[in-house]
C-alpha cells in the first residue's frame, strides 16, 4: 500500500506509527502492520503451530484473499496482498483478529520483562508489540534512564580518547595488511575504522556524552592520514632496506611538507565516503546503547495502551457463510 493509504489504515484503527510500523490493540489483540509488498500482520499467540489450527486459519483467510506468512513460535504473520480481498483494509485486520479469536487462539500472555502472566497493557518492546505489565514498563525505564544518566556523568575524557586512538589503530589493521601485503586497498574496511573507535572509547570507560561522537569523527579522519604515513613509512623501509628509527626520521620530514597533507586530502575521497559509512553505523550503534534504550524504554511505557488477553473478542462478522465455517 502506498503512504497514504498506509496512514488512512492506521488513522481508521487509532494505530500508532513506530518508523515503517503501525501498532495498535484491534479487538484486544495486539497487531503489528508492517508496510512493505505483502502487507504482513504480525500477532502474537499463545500456542505454537499445529496443523489442524494452521489448516483452518489458511481456510479462513482465503475467503478474504489472505494467507499465512510464518508461523515460528508463537509470532504469526499474515499477509492479505491478494487482489481477491474484500472490503477495505481496515476490515481486513479486523477480520484477521476474528478469525485468530474464532480458532481458539490468544495473545501471548507473558510480560517480556518479568515472564509472568495476567499482563495489563500492551506496548512496543524489543521482542515486539505484544502483551506487558505498566509496573515492568515502568521499572524499566527508570533502570534505563539512571544507566543512561550515570554514562554521562561518569568515565574520562582522556581514557575515552586513549581508548578511541587504540581502536582506530585496530581499526586501520585490515587495510594496511591488505595494502602491505596483497598490493591492494579495500575501501569497504574503512568502514571499520569509525566502529572501532567508538567502541574502544566505550571500552576503556569513556564518558557517554556527545564526546563519543566528536572523538569518533575525530579519529575516523585522522585514521585515514595515519593509513597514508603508515604506507610511507613501510615503502621507504623495505625501498631502501633501513630500520624503523631511519624510516621514522624521514617520515618526520614528510610531516612537515603542507603539500603531503595536501595531496593526502585531495586522493582521499573514496575513502572518506566509506568511513562516513562507518561513522552511520557507528552512530546506529551509539544510539541503542544506554541512551537509546532509556529513550525506547520511555517511549513504550509513555505509548502503552490497557490491553489484557481476555480482551480478545471477536466483532460480529457480516458474512454468516464464513462465520459458520469457523464454528
Amino acid at each position: 500500500m502506498n503512504a497514504k493509504e498506509f496512514s488512512l489504515l492506521g488513522a481508521e484503527l487509532e494505530l500508532t506509527a513506530y518508523g515503517p510500523y503501525y501498532c495498535g490493540v484491534v479487538y484486544g489483540w495486539p497487531v503489528t502492520v508492517v508496510n512493505n509488498h505483502l502487507n504482513h500482520l504480525q500477532f502474537l499467540v499463545d500456542r505454537k503451530r499445529d496443523r489442524q489450527t494452521m489448516k483452518r486459519l489458511t481456510e479462513l483467510l482465503k475467503t478474504r484473499g489472505g494467507a499465512v506468512y510464518s508461523w515460528l513460535g508463537n509470532r504469526l504473520s499474515l499477509t492479505g496482498g491478494s487482489p481477491k480481498r474484500r472490503g477495505s483494509r481496515a476490515e481486513y485486520v479486523g477480520f484477521c483478529a476474528w478469525a485468530l479469536t474464532s480458532l481458539g487462539l490468544r495473545p501471548l500472555d507473558h510480560c517480556p520483562c518479568c515472564g509472568a502472566r495476567y499482563c495489563d497493557c500492551a506496548a512496543l518492546t524489543d521482542k515486539g508489540y505484544r502483551l506487558a505489565h505498566f509496573r515492568c514498563l515502568r521499572l524499566a525505564a527508570a533502570e534505563a534512564g539512571s544507566r543512561a544518566e550515570d554514562r554521562r556523568h561518569r568515565g574520562s575524557y582522556a581514557l575515552g580518547f586513549l581508548g578511541a586512538f587504540l581502536g582506530m589503530v585496530v581499526g586501520t589493521l585490515p587495510t594496511f595488511c591488505t595494502i602491505a601485503f596483497l598490493g591492494m586497498e579495500f575501501s569497504l574496511f574503512f568502514t571499520l575504522i569509525p566502529i572501532c573507535a567508538y567502541y574502544g572509547y566505550r571500552l576503556l570507560g569513556g564518558r557517554m556524552n556527545m564526546a563519543a561522537v566528536v572523538v569518533t569523527l575525530i579519529m575516523s579522519v585522522l585514521a585515514i592520514f595515519l593509513l597514508y604515513f603508515e604506507m610511507i613509512l613501510f615503502s621507504v623501509m623495505q625501498m631502501y632496506g633501513i630500520g624503523l628509527g631511519e624510516g621514522l626520521l624521514f617520515l618526520l620530514e614528510e610531516l612537515g611538507d603542507a603539500e603531503v597533507w595536501l595531496e593526502i586530502a585531495l586522493s582521499s575521497t573514496q575513502e572518506l565516503l566509506f568511513t562516513a559509512l562507518g561513522v552511520v553505523v557507528a552512530w546506529r550503534i551509539i544510539s541503542v546503547t544506554d541512551g537509546g534504550r532509556a529513550v525506547s524504554a520511555e517511549a513504550a511505557l509513555r505509548l502503552a495502551k490497557p490491553c489484557t488477553a481476555n480482551d480478545a473478542a471477536p466483532y460480529e462478522m457480516p458474512d454468516p457463510e464464513i462465520k459458520s465455517e469457523a464454528e
